[in-house]
């Protein structure tokens, strides 16, 4: 199943980072795209049509994509090819979600579905890895702005390489880890053999100008992104529903 992920703060003219709720942006600085620049894009780049929308779903906040994942991945295990249209790579980049991770990947899946939220847990800006970790999705493509898309989290790479082309989430459970104080050693564990590593995602990126869709997508997501976007931005979002159908069903499951 091709899933498209799009955020709205991916359609803006400049990025903003680590913010902990709070106002919206300011729209002076945070212009969003045009109209036309947004349909070009949904429609040429991404193969969407107005006469056929996809279904999908609207969600607040980015981490209400991993419930979606999870009700649609189901018990039938039927992993989702995911192209994440962001401003961000929500890989877990600047928090310490990994620390959890080297340990979580190493649960049984159905523990690896059911993921603790909050601070450096499932997040905001972390919530992609755990949806990596929770088997969710099969391959990965980040579209993101130009000369941006660097926010890619080493440890969760194969050979700790972001250009080795796969996402190999793992896990690290013996007891003499190198550490850093009181927590594991980030940039030893980068080099060192996991304990236990899951199979390989491939993993691709793309800016938003050179990106193209060759498999036409199956269902689609729009995060609102509120603490990232201005509110001028919100004008995009009934541009978006014409091309993805946002349905009620998933968009309750972390409430």
């Amino acid at each position: 199943m091709r899933f498209l992920d799009i955020d709205l703060d991916a359609f803006l003219s400049s990025v903003a980072f680590y913010r902990n709720g709070g106002g919206r942006l300011d729209p002076e600085a945070y212009q969003p795209w045009t109209e036309a620049q947004l349909r070009d894009f949904l429609e040429r780049q991404c193969g969407l049509s107005r006469d056929h929308p996809i279904p999908g779903w609207f969600v607040e906040d980015h981490d209400g994509a991993f419930d979606v994942m999870r009700a649609l991945v189901g018990d039938a295990c039927r992993p989702l090819e995911v192209v994440h249209v962001d401003a961000h790579a929500d890989l877990g980049m600047g928090d310490a979600s990994w620390v959890d991770l080297i340990e979580h990947v190493g649960l049984p899946l159905a523990e690896r579905r059911d993921p603790k939220r909050g601070d450096h847990l499932l997040s905001l800006g972390s919530w992609l890895a755990y949806a990596l970790a929770a088997d969710f999705i099969s391959a990965l493509t980040y579209v993101h702005p130009a000369r941006r898309g660097k926010d890619l989290t080493a440890i969760h790479f194969r050979n700790g390489d972001v250009e080795s082309g796969y996402i190999e989430m793992k896990a690290y459970t013996r007891p003499d880890l190198p550490a850093d104080g009181a927590s594991p050693d980030y940039w030893h564990l980068v080099k060192l053999a996991p304990d236990l590593a899951l199979a390989p995602v491939p993993f691709a990126t793309a800016t938003l100008d050179d990106f193209a869709a060759t498999v036409a997508f199956d269902v689609g997501l729009l995060c609102h992104s509120p603490s990232y976007t201005p509110a001028t931005a919100d004008a995009l979002i009934p541009i978006v529903n014409e091309y993805i159908d946002f349905q009620a069903g998933p968009l309750r499951l972390s409430e």
